[in-house]
């Protein structure tokens, strides 16, 4: 599974976000960096993308916890766990941190990777969108 995360280029971080779950498996659960749109999951899939150096806020839709601080680093990557309920008939994604070893295990459950479309390189496994990060004043 590892190699098919790609290399992480110089000056980004590669943000994985991970669904292992098939809980509400007919929801998408769009994810946000720094206000943009980045990816969604959709029953158990994950997806990456890449983030540039620098401060992120990353948020998963009904998650109420607020967004999730990241500074990224150059040539690192980072897993985020999509936890996903259903409380009262609504689907809430709560997202948390996790390290490799636990990451690694969740990308075996998980049936896909999600595909992201960028012009001319729609639904390529190393089309990434890059993530701006939020300037410092």
């Amino acid at each position: 599974m590892n190699a098919e995360l790609g290399l992480v280029p110089s000056g980004a971080a590669q943000v994985c976000v991970v669904r292992p779950d098939g809980l509400a498996s007919h929801v998408s659960m769009p994810i946000r960096d720094n206000g943009r749109l980045v990816g969604a999951t959709r029953g158990t899939t994950f997806f990456c993308y890449l983030a540039r150096t620098g401060d992120h806020q990353i948020t998963s839709s009904d998650d109420d916890t607020g967004p999730l601080l990241l500074r990224a680093k150059s040539g690192a990557r980072y897993f985020l766990h999509q936890d996903v309920t259903e409380l009262g008939g609504t689907v809430h994604a709560h997202l948390d941190w996790v390290d490799d070893a636990t990451a690694f295990e969740m990308l075996d459950a998980c049936e896909a990777r999600v595909r992201v479309a960028v012009p001319g390189h729609d639904d390529e496994q190393d089309a990434q969108r890059v993530a701006p990060a939020v300037s410092r004043r």
